[in-house]
């Protein structure tokens, strides 16, 4: 569905200026939440183990195997224009959210050096269609410590909902700049925000693991993780976002659209940041 179109259609309908509802809706970005609570068609899991390719080895890193996250049926997903996840086969998050984190807390090095070690606590893992599968072994993780977060969590079975994100709060960071550029170009921005919340009423419950949509400002390091990079944010979507110990840390992996449609997982990046 082409959930841009809708919403444009809708606001010129109910008089807002052409150009204006085109500015916002170039802005407007339309996620996939995942949660358990949802309902409907299940798209994957949260915790548990992980099935794997025949003959993978569980993903690790120099210091040990790395927790699972997530994985996703990607047939099961809805379909968002401008979120090019493949149509079918699995994807499946692998990230040590502590390790990952604590690379960042090296002042002595640049971000972009820190962006680069932190990628060994991290692993995206694309499953084609039709490879054959395994549910994996529970690994030797030896001396694994997560503050208290077990290496292999409780399986959760995930729903998905497509949920519209607006980009006051990721896309521009600084209130006044934002405020600017509201009074100058849109100035019917809270009607907008309001139809966006009509069409599209929040789902109860948050996203266990987000998909698309926008970045976020959280926690340390600060700004996200395309400022840290100096990159584009328009060039880049986020592949999953999520918290766990508690909600103590934020996961994030990002990747480019071109490397998205390519299936290049291999060139996704892990953000990892403290909500605190």
């Amino acid at each position: 569905m082409d959930y841009q179109q809708r919403f444009g259609r809708t606001a010129i309908e109910r008089g807002v200026p052409e150009d204006e509802v085109g500015e916002f809706a170039g802005l407007l970005r339309f996620g996939i939440w995942t949660n358990p609570v949802y309902g409907g068609v299940p798209v994957g899991q949260r915790g548990g183990l992980p099935r794997l390719p025949v003959g993978m080895q569980w993903p690790s890193s120099e210091s040990g195997p790395l927790p699972f996250v997530a994985s996703y049926d990607c047939a099961a997903l809805p379909r968002v224009d401008g979120l090019a996840l493949p149509a079918d086969g699995s994807l499946l998050f692998f990230l040590h959210h502590a390790a990952a984190y604590e690379v960042h807390l090296d002042e002595c090095a640049e971000d972009a050096e820190n962006v680069v070690r932190e990628q060994q606590y991290a692993r995206v893992v694309y499953v084609p269609a039709g490879t054959g599968t395994v549910t994996a072994e529970e690994p030797e993780y030896g001396d694994y410590e997560d503050a208290g977060d077990p290496f292999v969590g409780e399986e959760t079975t995930f729903f998905a909902t497509v949920t519209p994100v607006l980009p006051w709060f990721a896309y521009w960071p600084h209130v006044s700049d934002s405020q600017e550029y509201v009074d100058c170009v849109l100035p019917h921005e809270e009607e907008l925000c309001a139809l966006v919340e009509e069409l599209w009423p929040k789902p109860k419950g948050g996203p266990f693991v987000a998909i698309g949509g926008y970045t976020k400002d959280v926690g340390h390091p600060y700004g996200t993780p395309e400022e840290r990079m100096g990159v584009n944010r328009r060039e880049w979507t986020p592949l999953a976002q999520f918290s766990r110990q508690r909600d103590i840390y934020e996961g994030r992996f990002l990747i480019r659209d071109e490397d998205l449609a390519a299936r290049r997982f291999d060139k996704a990046l892990s953000f990892t940041a403290f909500t605190e």
